[in-house]
């Protein structure tokens, strides 16, 4: 079964409130830290990771519903979300409450929009415990490249969780 096969889930309903579609993106592979000496903040996408990330990005350019690229302004993510942008052709906001540990899930989940559709660009474990928060359980873990797609009311505990796909997933179905 290939990617633009599968069958998007339908919005949750969410009473008379706006069903946001949110999807979190992991950034790709970057440079292994301790072979890195500059700041965290700074530390680039791989080659392999920048091809994983185009490859994920285009096996999912028919299935991305967003209306906007919101990234943490780190290096790594940011260049994903660049990737993802014009994979995507979505216009794209660096957000610095998405960088490393800038924030707590609550406080990310006080920043989405009640009105809109976004893709959320950034780093582990801040997004799995956005994701756990909003879907009230347990944190998820997203691979490098990796993607979740969560709809409903944008509060703690009010989202449902559509997919969850690693870099091989993605890759295994858009396969012809």
């Amino acid at each position: 079964m290939r990617v633009d096969q599968i069958a998007v889930a339908q919005r949750a309903p969410c009473g008379d409130t706006y069903a946001m579609r949110l999807t979190l993106l992991r950034h790709g592979k970057a440079m292994d830290r301790s072979s890195w000496h500059g700041e965290d903040a700074d530390r680039p996408l791989t080659r392999e990771g920048e091809e994983q990330a185009e490859r994920v990005c285009k096996a999912l350019k028919e299935l991305i519903r967003a209306d906007e690229i919101w990234t943490s302004p780190w290096v790594r993510a940011r260049h994903t979300a660049e990737i993802a942008s014009a994979a995507w052709k979505l216009p794209l906001r660096e957000v610095a409450w998405m960088a490393g540990e800038a924030a707590s899930a609550q406080e990310r989940i006080d920043e989405l929009p009640s009105d809109s559709d976004v893709v959320l660009v950034g780093h582990e474990p801040d997004l799995g415990l956005l994701a756990g928060a909003l879907l009230g359980g347990i944190s998820l873990q997203l691979k490098k490249s990796g993607i979740a797609v969560l709809d409903g009311k944008p509060a703690l505990a009010e989202m449902r969780l559509v997919s969850l796909l690693t870099p091989k997933h993605v890759l295994g179905l858009s396969r012809p």
